[in-house]
């Protein structure tokens, strides 16, 4: 997908085994209300949704294997935190 940034977010009342989903293909995150607990939590899974196709666009997913985005993806959300 890179190249195009187009997200589309969707809002799910339903309960998933995950909290948020990132679709490459289509440029689609589905974000899970129902396992989350506040404002805040629901606001870090949409950034993390939002990180993936980020990495996507910009065409940096394909040098990173799922662990590796994880670790990057988990550094941004707290950076703000964890920076000196």
């Amino acid at each position: 997908m890179t190249g195009t940034g187009t997200l589309r977010t969707e809002l799910k009342c339903s309960s998933g085994e995950n909290r948020g989903v990132y679709y490459a293909e289509t440029g689609r995150a589905l974000i899970y209300l129902a396992q989350h607990e506040s404002m805040e939590d629901i606001i870090k899974t949409i950034d993390h949704e939002t990180f993936h196709h980020c990495f996507e666009v910009f065409g940096i997913a394909d040098d990173l294997d799922e662990d590796q985005e994880e670790a990057l993806i988990f550094a941004l959300n707290w950076a703000e935190w964890s920076l000196p």
